[in-house]
């Protein structure tokens, strides 16, 4: 999901200084089991401050996970890794235009309508017993 807005209303906000903690004391499902190991109900999330440069240090760690996953030696954590940190590059080094931003956004509705459309029609096909006509 994208935001667009004029440059002059992003420059007020602050970013946090660092990661911000939550604890959140009802009960919560996550979709893996494997990924919450807590005796409590009380979960502790931490979310991490998206960096706004691209340095060697990432690049470095970036090439050894790509490298690692060539190979097929790679950990579900170094995975996550290795996904967040091409989001990061991709973001930082290519950041998208707003054209493609809004062919994005079109692209997405035409497919959500899309797939309306085809539930639909599948839908009418079995009410009326049809079955699909082999090519």
């Amino acid at each position: 999901m994208a935001c667009l807005m004029p440059q002059s209303h992003t420059e007020a906000i602050a970013a946090p200084a660092g990661p911000y903690e939550a604890t959140a004391t009802d009960k919560a499902t996550l979709p893996e089991a494997d990924t919450y190991h807590s005796g409590s109900e009380a979960a502790t999330v931490t979310l991490s401050k998206s960096p706004t440069e691209w340095d060697k240090k990432m690049e470095q760690e970036f090439r050894k996970l790509a490298l690692a996953e060539a190979r097929g030696g790679l950990s579900k954590e170094q995975a996550a890794r290795l996904e967040e940190l091409t989001d990061w590059r991709n973001s930082l080094l290519a950041p998208p235009s707003p054209e493609e931003i809004l062919l994005q956004i079109k692209r997405d509705r035409l497919l959500e309508k899309t797939g309306k459309l085809l539930r639909a029609y599948v839908e009418f096909q079995e009410a009326t017993g049809k079955k699909r006509v082999a090519a």
